[in-house]
């Protein structure tokens, strides 16, 4: 199954956690400002940014991979990065980062289409 192979170890883990966490509370900040500000919808779209990163910094987090060093196929399992030998565990971790990629744009689209969905005053 594709969610047991991982990259990163617990400090890459807990740096992508909090790249998350921040990126999540400037997305949702910028949205709520935004609204309640009465932006114009076109510039309300830049909540997906932020939003976008947020996901992809949880989910690789909670993944246990990251999908720059996937693409290289390389690994840090917090003693500095490594390049991984085996094709197969290297397509397996792309083949995930593809999915948490996936994951992330979807809700930052989400999002990003509930900031545009409130109407202007």
């Amino acid at each position: 199954m594709v969610s047991e192979v991982s990259n990163i170890g617990p400090r890459e883990q807990r740096k992508r956690r909090l790249l998350g966490i921040v990126a999540l509370t400037v997305g949702v900040a910028a949205a709520f400002l935004l609204v309640v500000y009465d932006a114009p919808r076109l510039l309300r779209a830049v909540v997906f940014f932020p939003v976008w990163i947020a996901g992809l910094g949880l989910l690789q987090a909670r993944e246990r991979t990251c999908i720059a060093l996937a693409a290289r196929g390389a690994c840090n399992r917090d003693a500095g990065e490594e390049s991984l030998d085996d094709e197969n565990l290297v397509a397996r971790l792309r083949d995930k980062s593809r999915l948490i990629n996936r994951r992330a744009l979807v809700t930052a689209v989400a999002i990003t289409l509930l900031t545009l969905a409130f109407p202007r005053v």
